[in-house]
């Protein structure tokens, strides 16, 4: 099957979970996402990247302000033609962005990629091999990559609900993966993906 009609595919199926999952569960699974994501951040950590959740994604607000308690620099994605991140000193201070999503001020510091340690990015479904399916505009595999380049050391973590983690996604020669998967069960280092053997 043409990877485009697959993506379409499993976006639909993702969709159809997102929709049994109650309200009450979203919150449980979230809670434990953000525990988490904490247990897991490095001690010195200079920098990180997050997101502010839209419907259907795990609530972060717990582990952002946790961040900032920690004193740890924490930036968030503004888009500005392209995806760019710009520090979060607070969180009372965003402002609805170009998607109507809170970003910080347009004044407030870009993200030096050589100081990120570890990038918590969103997805509609991801796979034990740390594939990643996005909602189709390719925002943040650029951004990965080009952060990747800038910083091979930087760190990228996906996060989701139990339901979103499947078999596999489909991935085309643009898709960027993800270092690990943090759902409510745990933090699981992606699988390397299998090496092609000449012919």
């Amino acid at each position: 099957m043409d990877p485009r009609a697959e993506k379409q595919r499993l976006q639909d199926a993702v969709r159809e979970r997102l929709a049994r999952l109650n309200v009450g569960d979203r919150a449980r699974e979230s809670r434990s996402v953000c525990r988490r994501l904490l247990d897991a951040l490095p001690a010195e950590s200079a920098a990180i990247c997050a997101f502010i959740p839209i419907k259907d994604e795990v609530d972060l607000r717990p582990f952002l302000t946790a961040v900032l308690e920690r004193g740890i620099r924490l930036y968030l994605p503004c888009f500005e033609k392209t995806l760019v991140f710009r520090r979060a000193a607070d969180l009372q201070l965003l402002a609805p962005g170009a998607f109507r999503i809170p970003e910080p001020p347009a004044s407030a510091d870009l993200l030096d990629p050589g100081q990120l340690d570890v990038a918590v990015v969103p997805g509609r479904a991801f796979d034990n091999a740390g594939n990643r399916l996005g909602r189709g505009n390719g925002g943040y595999d650029r951004w990965i990559r080009a952060q990747r380049a800038a910083n091979p050391q930087t760190r990228f973590w996906g996060v989701c609900y139990e339901c979103q983690v499947v078999s596999h996604v489909p991935m085309e020669a643009h898709d960027e993966r993800v270092d690990a998967i943090v759902t409510a069960r745990g933090f699981t280092s992606a699988a390397a993906p299998p090496t092609l053997t000449p012919h």
